[in-house]
């Protein structure tokens, strides 16, 4: 019996080329850092909020985790060469409705990610404003961040990978620095923190119960956000296949050291129950104050680059849903309003606007507890790296001669394959933790499920709109057009003589719409040679005024503003063409007739003839239905 296969959509997509390939290993390990290395910022104070003096064991079971997860985006990134990441895995691993699913908990994590790291600044910026202190006033601060973050990618600020490199090495630097000198310092401590790893001890505020335990474990997963990250800039990227999976292991190595050893730091300057409940939100101000010696420079430098790195963390989940939201919207997973592109500043407004509001409903619906916002990260999460792991077991027998530059070691081979271990135990353990937040936490349950809901209804209605099944598979086949270019309009001629016709006004007024770009409506004149330019015309400068009234009516009722000008002029069509070279417009818009009903005459004059042949712009012609010679008199345009 032949194995039924998902139906395949072939939709044909205009090759604009591809991006840039420049980012190296340094540069993919400094974006990727500075976004997974902020979480630490704040995940450590959740994650003794349950795991009290097991905190470090908590980190250590969620490192693990990560680096099985980290192992599987290595391989996966190193056999697609494309944007999107999870969703992108699953999209080759499976179909388009899986790689939804895949995809949509994703953009729930940017959120999340959003909402997270810009609420983290307000207690670390307290350090400089106590005002910060009350939870109303953090939230209000986070919308504002929010609010401006918005404001700035709305005009299309750009984040480079030099900034993303000076930040990794002031972090870096900063916290192996924290790390060395707080061992050197506070050695005798140490031993204290080994004691009070226990677990299930009874009688004593330092050890956490089984259950806590288990939730302190999971709430740590939330250290290791922002893989995604250094995934979706594979289309970017020199040689991918090894610079990317190269990046992730660097990265995933870094990153656990500095969260085991900042970790047991904590503990070794302070008790588990004051990380848990004084420094739950800025943890690592809690270390810097209770360093043996330069607490007070130390203390005011953590808030203030804990504060940057947080925005430009907060700033990154932005930029990656809009990213990636993109990227589904190209694979017909969204509605094409996830990706429209503002006329002037190129940038993805709706879906920047989207997200930024859904983060702000986040941290509302939080109320500022940030094991709330912790649940809603893990539900989308582990939903994601969940995918990614049962992805490449899935493509180890879909594709398994493909060639893969870089191989996840330690195998099992069964009939033939050969399974990654790592896998098959990162995807048990992100299912489980989802499974966790689903039976035990009902503010992730709720809204999570609420956000899946929403979204495979958005899908299925899309899809169907689109007449693509759902659980189908699209192919873009490029095709290549070497001519075509971007239409850029930003500034509309609309020459106008007299009369009633509407139709090249309506055009005109729609293409400003359209490109949000300007419109000057203009009326000549012309003074025959035998008379002084400034010859009194009373009746055709009234003809004008009435004219361009009507024009003005139109343009009104389009919602469009237009600039109205009469000019005088020996030669319509030579004021016509100096008025383009002076306004530097990009489009001349005009009016011809399709003939006559009762005879052969066509609208085409000389004049229009002469601007498309001179004119230096591109040069539209709008025809208008036949009229009668008793209407011909009331043409609006050359």
């Amino acid at each position: 019996m032949a194995k039924r296969r998902s139906p395949i959509s072939s939709i044909p997509q205009i090759d604009q080329g591809s991006l840039k390939r420049v980012l190296g290993v340094t540069d993919l390990f400094a974006v990727g850092y500075g976004d997974l290395g902020s979480s630490i910022y704040y995940a450590l104070g959740i994650t003794a909020m349950f795991a009290l003096g097991a905190t470090p064991i908590s980190l250590a079971i969620a490192g693990f985790v990560f680096i099985c997860t980290a192992l599987s985006y290595a391989e996966m990134t190193s056999i697609s060469h494309e944007s999107g990441g999870s969703a992108s895995f699953a999209r080759h691993a499976f179909n388009d409705l899986v790689s939804f699913i895949a995809g949509w908990g994703l953009l729930l994590d940017y959120i999340v990610t959003i909402a997270i790291s810009a609420f983290t600044m307000g207690p670390y910026l307290a350090t400089f404003f106590p005002i910060l202190n009350p939870a109303s006033h953090k939230i209000i601060f986070t919308i504002g961040m929010i609010f401006l973050l918005y404001i700035l990618n709305f005009f299309g600020i750009k984040q480079s990978t030099r900034i993303s490199f000076i930040l990794m090495v002031l972090t870096v630097v900063t916290q192996g620095g924290m790390i060395l000198l707080g061992f050197l310092f506070a050695g005798a401590d140490v031993g204290r923190v080994f004691q009070e790893l226990a677990i299930g001890v009874t009688g004593v505020n330092w050890s956490p119960s089984w259950a806590d335990f288990i939730k302190g474990t999971a709430m740590a997963m939330v250290a290791y956000t922002g893989i995604e990250s250094i995934a979706q800039l594979g289309a970017e990227t020199k040689k991918p296949s090894r610079t990317v999976p190269r990046s992730i292991v660097i990265t995933m190595f870094v990153l656990v050291f500095m969260y085991l050893g900042l970790s047991t730091l904590s503990l070794a300057v302070m008790s588990p129950h004051d990380l848990a409940e004084k420094y739950t939100q800025n943890p690592i101000v809690g270390i810097a104050e209770k360093m043996p010696f330069g607490s007070h420079l130390l203390t005011p430098w953590i808030g203030f680059l804990a504060a940057v790195v947080l925005f430009v963390a907060s700033n990154a989940g932005l930029i990656g849903a809009s990213r990636l939201s993109f990227n589904m919207g190209e694979y017909y997973q969204l509605p094409r309003l996830f990706y429209v592109i503002h006329p002037r500043f190129r940038t993805p407004y709706v879906s920047l606007a989207f997200f930024a509001l859904a983060a702000s409903i986040v941290v509302a619906l939080s109320k500022g507890k940030m094991s709330i916002l912790a649940d809603l990260y893990n539900f989308g999460a582990q939903i994601a790296f969940f995918s990614t792991h049962v992805s490449l077991l899935v493509m180890r027998v879909k594709k398994a001669k493909i060639h893969r530059p870089f191989k996840v070691p330690l195998n099992l081979r069964i009939r033939g394959y050969e399974f990654p271990v790592t896998a098959i135990l990162g995807a048990v353990a992100t299912f489980g933790v989802w499974l966790l937040v689903v039976f035990t936490k009902p503010e992730g349950r709720y809204v999570g499920m609420v956000w899946m809901a929403i979204g495979l209804l958005m899908y299925l209605g899309y899809r169907r709109k689109k007449k693509i099944p759902a659980t189908g598979q699209v192919v873009l086949e490029k095709v290549s057009l070497p001519h075509f270019r971007p239409l850029t309009i930003r500034h509309i001629l609309l020459p106008v003589r007299s009369g009633t016709q509407v139709e090249a006004v309506q055009v005109a007024c729609e293409l400003a719409k359209l490109h949000g770009a300007k419109l000057s409506t203009l009326h000549v004149i012309e003074v025959p040679f035998s008379m002084p330019l400034d010859t009194p015309l009373p009746h055709r400068v009234e003809m004008a005024a009435s004219v361009l009234k009507a024009v003005e009516a139109i343009t009104r009722d389009q919602g469009v503003d237009t600039k109205l000008q009469i000019v005088r002029a020996r030669s319509m069509p030579e004021a016509i063409l100096d008025f383009i070279h002076k306004g530097k417009h990009d489009l001349l818009v005009l009016g011809a007739l399709k003939g006559h009903k009762d005879g052969d005459q066509k609208g085409v004059s000389p004049t229009t003839e002469k601007l498309m042949r001179e004119a230096p712009c591109r040069v539209w012609v709008c025809g208008t239905e036949y009229l009668s010679k008793a209407k011909t008199s009331h043409i609006l345009l050359p």
